[in-house]
């Protein structure tokens, strides 16, 4: 497992391109849009009481399933960065989706991710080169693999 300092130079980092208020204010633009978009087509939270979350998105698979699909076809086809920056807006706004139709699971689950996320440091994770990925330093060998 390499650190994070070896890992970094080989990756050659910069610092982000968007400014941290910009990204997270299209983010929230999305959300909120995600929440208006279930209410006016009445495909939100309030019509799955009852099921639980895992049946929710069983049934809304298949509608992140085609994002994906034209991702990877706009990717393979050279179709452009907007057509690719717009088929990842695409799976960000369908996941979005699936979390307000769980309701308050979807809700909790965003919240234990962005927990998790925020309390990882250079000091317990680090950068597995060949992916990218953020990886635990300890307790998942096969990962590193």
């Amino acid at each position: 497992m390499p650190d994070n300092e070896q890992s970094n130079q080989e990756r050659n980092y910069a610092p982000n391109t968007v400014g941290r208020e910009e990204f997270v204010d299209s983010v929230a633009r999305m959300a909120g849009e995600v929440w208006d978009f279930h209410n006016r087509f009445e495909v939100g939270s309030g019509q799955f009481e009852g099921q639980s979350a895992t049946e929710i998105v069983a049934n809304r698979t298949s509608i992140l399933d085609e994002e994906f699909n034209e991702l990877a076809q706009a990717v393979s086809e050279n179709e452009g960065d907007d057509a690719v920056a717009d088929e990842t807006a695409d799976i960000i706004f369908v996941a979005l989706g699936h979390a307000e139709a769980m309701g308050t699971p979807g809700i909790e689950g965003m919240d234990r991710v962005t927990d998790k996320a925020a309390a990882k440091t250079n000091e317990t994770h680090a950068i597995r080169p060949d992916t990218g990925k953020v990886l635990p330093r300890k307790g998942k060998p096969h990962k590193w693999q």
